[in-house]
């Protein structure tokens, strides 16, 4: 295999944007490079992976205050040999955060006060409650970030990718605001949902009024029931009334289906309750639903979906397959 060469604090610090999503394209490819030419740079890669994992799990389990654990950790440093300091000191300057086990303990050390929240790799919903008080429900597969140090004087939340539900609270300071994108959404007192995905951002306005602003300059005033829309390729904000009566069903497994068609139920279904729905039978796919089904299990919606229909239920390894058989 062919050796690759390069200076190791730079990889170091590529290994970092990458693992906090910051890495641009041509370093992407000089990392990928360099992570494939052997063996020993992959394990070192994922070895930064696994820290940092392990640094958001005992953080959120044991809610250490960054600031005092550098404090302390500094003194230990201060007797240390001149050597050991600079190897540490090196570590704290490229990477997100590491763990040092020393004679007292564990120390969470971040290499900046922004806080990261992934729910990436759950299969469930998670909740969030900022340092103003404002609450967040994060939908599966969603990451957002925020200064944790100076969220009360900024009010600022990044949005990475996914969906959230956001209940703001009523503050003196700044107006909330939220980055998706190229788009910033400021809340002017209200409870609304934000989704990102790679084509669009979207909010739709639960209560009160929200402002959607493209960086370009563009602006669209949102109250209740209305949805507004940012499509990336066309660089285009719009808004009109939401009519998407399931908008927040990921949150409370509410849905309320119209005369439609049971495709596009099990599209919506899959996507709350994260599991694979087939429809088999011509006659099947052609009937449409009509009823409101809150239920937190998919067992219990598809028995009265299997009723309403006059179709059979059964389960194949991890699909549920709806057939026009009964």
């Amino acid at each position: 295999m062919e050796k690759f060469e390069t200076n190791e604090e730079m990889i170091y610090s590529l290994i970092i944007d990458d693992l906090e999503q910051t890495i641009s394209v041509t370093d992407q490819q000089v990392l990928n490079n360099w992570r494939g030419s052997d063996l020993a740079n992959e394990k070192t890669y994922q070895d930064f992976a696994g820290v940092q994992r392990n640094i958001d799990k005992l953080y959120n389990r044991n809610g250490f205050d960054p600031q005092l654990s550098w404090e302390s950790l500094d003194k230990k440093l201060a007797v240390q040999k001149t050597g050991q300091v600079r190897s540490l000191k090196f570590w704290y300057k490229v990477a997100a955060a590491v763990i040092l086990m020393l004679s007292i303990g564990y120390y969470f050390i971040p290499v900046n006060s922004y806080e990261t929240i992934n729910t990436t790799e759950s299969v469930s919903t998670g909740q969030l409650v900022l340092p103003d008080g404002t609450e967040l429900v994060l939908n599966t597969g969603t990451i957002v970030k925020y200064d944790k140090k100076n969220f009360n004087a900024d009010r600022r939340l990044i949005l990475e990718k996914g969906e959230i539900f956001v209940h703001v609270v009523k503050h003196d300071g700044n107006q909330f605001r939220i980055k998706a994108d190229e788009v910033e959404i400021r809340d002017i007192g209200t409870s609304f949902t934000v989704s990102r995905n790679e084509q669009q951002a979207s909010v739709v306005v639960e209560e009160g009024k929200v402002a959607m602003k493209h960086a370009a300059g563009d602006q669209v005033l949102l109250s209740q029931g209305m949805r507004g829309l940012f499509v990336k390729g066309t660089k285009q904000l719009s808004s009109k009334v939401n009519t998407d009566l399931n908008y927040k069903s990921w949150i409370d497994k509410k849905f309320i289906f119209r005369e439609m068609p049971i495709k596009d139920v099990a599209l919506q279904l899959q996507k709350v309750y994260k599991m694979p729905l087939d429809i088999r039978g011509e006659d099947l796919k052609m009937k449409k639903l009509t009823a409101t089904l809150h239920y937190q299990t998919l067992d219990s919606v598809l028995a009265v979906i299997s009723a309403s229909l006059q179709c059979k239920v059964i389960k194949e390894q991890n699909t549920y397959v709806l057939s026009g058989e009964h």
